[in-house]
């Protein structure tokens, strides 16, 4: 499989995950439930271990594409800065989501305060996510251009 193939695999992560996880938080914080936290915060830590592929495997799939007739080194680079931010932005909230996760197991309750800064960071990744998969698009889809 090469980087390309590996990208176009896994790059949906990153950008589907969080808004499951904001979802299952969001459930989570409705029936201060515990199990439904400790889910969303396993997504989070998911979400996080994929941008990490999508990440290392574009930086490969930009070699592979950038000599294309039709491919614009502007539209990589400006996917490939969106990505790194997407790329910190993921792992930061994966850490977090970790020690929320560490935290929940070890109490063995609920907490709403680690449940709502999971979700808030659900919902902004969910934008940055979006934005960095429009400026993906670009690359190669014309009707997105």
């Amino acid at each position: 499989m090469s980087a390309a193939e590996l990208h176009l695999a896994v790059n949906h992560l990153p950008v589907l995950g969080p808004p499951f996880a904001a979802a299952v938080l969001a459930g989570a914080i409705r029936r201060r439930s515990a199990e439904l936290a400790s889910a969303g915060f396993l997504v989070m830590v998911g979400v996080g271990l994929a941008a990490i592929v999508a990440y290392r495997s574009g930086l490969g799939a930009s070699d592979v594409v950038a000599d294309l007739a039709d491919v614009s080194a502007t539209a990589i680079e400006e996917h490939l800065h969106a990505a790194r931010l997407l790329l910190w932005a993921c792992v930061g909230s994966a850490v977090a989501s970790l020690v929320a996760l560490a935290r929940t197991t070890r109490r063995g309750g609920y907490n709403s305060g680690e449940a709502a800064v999971a979700l808030v960071l659900a919902l902004a990744l969910t934008g940055a996510g979006a934005w960095t998969a429009h400026l993906g698009g670009e690359i190669r889809h014309s009707e997105v251009r």
